[in-house]
């Protein structure tokens, strides 16, 4: 991603994988990324479950770490 925003200064990326629930901050802060995406938020569980109140808090929690 860093090498790629060298050459295309005018593109953001949105990095998706191989971003756990402890990573998005370190992301964010590099000025290309203009959001996250990660699979963590939502499990094949919480799907299959329907516990969308699950993902809720999983991302909630993301975004709490992410903004401190």
């Amino acid at each position: 991603m860093r090498a790629l925003a060298v050459p295309f200064p005018h593109v953001r990326f949105v990095p998706t994988g191989g971003i756990g629930a402890d990573h998005p901050a370190a992301y964010l802060a590099e000025p290309a990324v203009l959001a996250v995406g990660g699979s963590w938020t939502a499990t094949s569980a919480h799907l299959r479950q329907g516990d969308y109140e699950g993902i809720r808090r999983l991302t909630a929690d993301a975004v709490e770490r992410s903004s401190t």
